[in-house]
């Protein structure tokens, strides 16, 4: 998921397709795997807090929320088509099968049933207004979290990441314009989708523009965060 997945990290200049940083994150690779694979649960639990709030799913889940709602899939294999359709539309603009494209599909799978785990895992609570933003709170620090974890890993970036970093280094457009033109392209799939089976609009809320205004920012401050620990232990 967020390749960032959620936030804007510089301009296409500085990204390839489907890779998550041209610099590997420092650290040992034991270091990094534990990384990743935390960074990937973190986020994955980060997704479902978000739909348990009530309150609107970030802009990036919103159409698998929907698609899972309307289609009765689960949540996670709902992502995990979700993923693939934006992996077909990597490889169409790339025009080519790059490795770091290509290795998105199985990661949509994995994430898919990561996803689905947690989705079992975390009940469904009857909670006060208060509680429900409270919960939203969480899933987005989740969110940020498990993004900066897992991208600087530099191992797999999740399709959506990957799909925004494809259109900004083909059409040499700055990455967070593309990003936020994604994000609105995903809500607006979102809404074609509920409008076209008479459905409600599934995951869209305040928690979406809470998600998009804020999830950027705490991955901000986290990395700079690390990024400081990390001058750190160098001395």
């Amino acid at each position: 998921m967020s390749s960032k997945t959620v936030v804007d990290a510089g301009s296409a200049k500085q990204r390839k397709p489907g890779r998550a940083t041209n610099k590997p994150a420092p650290g040992t690779m034991p270091k990094r795997v534990v990384s990743y694979v935390l960074g990937l649960n973190i986020l994955a639990a980060g997704i479902v807090l978000n739909t348990r709030s009530g309150l609107g799913v970030a802009a990036f889940t919103s159409s698998a929320y929907a698609f899972s709602n309307i289609s009765s899939l689960s949540f996670g294999t709902a992502t995990a088509l979700i993923y693939l359709v934006l992996v077909v539309l990597e490889l169409v603009l790339l025009r080519k099968p790059e490795p770091a494209v290509l290795l998105q599909i199985p990661f949509s799978f994995a994430f898919g049933i990561v996803v689905d785990v947690y989705d079992a895992l975390f009940p469904r609570w009857s909670l006060s207004l208060a509680g429900q933003f409270v919960l939203l709170a969480v899933a987005i620090l989740c969110t940020a979290t498990g993004v900066t974890l897992s991208v600087r890993a530099n191992f797999v970036v999740a399709p959506p990441d990957g799909t925004v970093q494809t259109i900004s280094s083909v059409s040499g457009r700055d990455y967070g314009l593309v990003k936020n033109v994604f994000d609105l392209t995903m809500m607006g799939v979102t809404v074609v989708m509920c409008l076209s089976t008479g459905s409600p609009f599934y995951g869209l809320g305040i928690g979406t523009v809470l998600s998009a205004l804020l999830n950027g920012r705490i991955i901000r401050l986290l990395e700079m965060a690390l990024d400081r620990h990390t001058a750190l232990g160098q001395h």
